[in-house]
């Protein structure tokens, strides 16, 4: 008897694009949606579509989020993507026949995963790669507590060759309006692993590391083959880099007052209401 597969997929204000995501991947035996209280119709094209939605703020630790929905969803296995992520037939078709199998190799699977900036491909310096979205039910938890996601995998790891498709980034004022709120997020994280530099030191870090990045995505990773988009890409990473850790040094270095605390940050997807 085939294995079942739930989708989980984390909206906020995600009308425009939920309708596609859902016609898409019908295939799945489950559409577990996350939602962050939006404020358009996402919840009316979730019941007009039949798919259940458990609403939970949004917050910066993904981890938390993504192991709650480990709690709820009723399959098999649980198959992480974003609504505005979608895979290629290859993809489809090695995960039907990772279902149909009798075996238990392995616990969760990876895949490449190909960013898509101002609707262009960035098959190199964009970020694209190997992502893990794929388990067995009872095999992984999310650790830690920060914005990205971070499983821990119980059992081993194979491999597909079939293509994710992520658009993330439709422009640049959207791209700018995610980072500064992720990067609100990034300060423990970068506290946990700096402590509180010395002024000398805030200042080189700030001079290197962002340099490090724009070196490894456009030059290291061959960024610059993805023409004029992969160099505003990269110099768009190089530029968030710098925020996050100028805000690390405005909270443990310049202490500064005016600091808004998590609940008080802008909705960065106001700009897809």
């Amino acid at each position: 008897m085939a294995q079942t597969i739930s989708i989980i997929t984390n909206t906020k204000n995600e009308e425009g694009a939920l309708p596609k995501f859902f016609q898409q991947h019908a295939w799945a035996d489950e559409i577990l949606v996350m939602d962050s209280f939006s404020t358009d119709a996402t919840i009316d094209i979730c019941k007009k579509f039949g798919h259940r939605f458990y609403q939970a703020e949004l917050t910066g630790n993904t981890n938390s989020r993504h192991n709650l929905a480990l709690t709820l969803f009723k399959c098999d296995w649980a198959f992480f993507l974003d609504p505005d992520e979608f895979i290629s037939d290859e993809l489809k078709q090695q995960i039907r026949e990772i279902l149909s199998a009798a075996d238990d190799k392995y616990a969760a699977y990876e895949f490449p995963r190909i960013n898509f900036f101002m609707d262009r491909p960035l098959y190199h310096g964009g970020w694209s790669g190997n992502t893990l979205r794929f388990f067995r039910k009872n095999s992984v938890k999310f650790d830690g507590d920060a914005y990205h996601d971070r499983p821990v995998v119980k059992g081993r790891i194979g491999h597909l060759s079939g293509v994710a498709y992520h658009y993330p980034n439709p422009n640049i004022y959207w791209i700018t309006q995610k980072f500064n709120y992720i990067s609100e997020f990034d300060l423990k994280g970068y506290y946990n692993k700096f402590g509180v530099l010395s002024e000398r030191k805030f200042k080189w870090l700030l001079l290197t590391k962002p340099l490090k990045i724009f070196w490894k995505g456009y030059v290291k990773k061959k960024g610059y083959k993805d023409g004029l988009h992969g160099f505003i890409y990269a110099a768009l990473i190089w530029a968030f880099d710098i925020m996050r850790i100028c805000k690390y040094g405005e909270k443990y270095l310049v202490k500064n007052p005016n600091i808004l605390a998590e609940d008080k940050l802008a909705d960065p997807w106001a700009c897809r209401k």
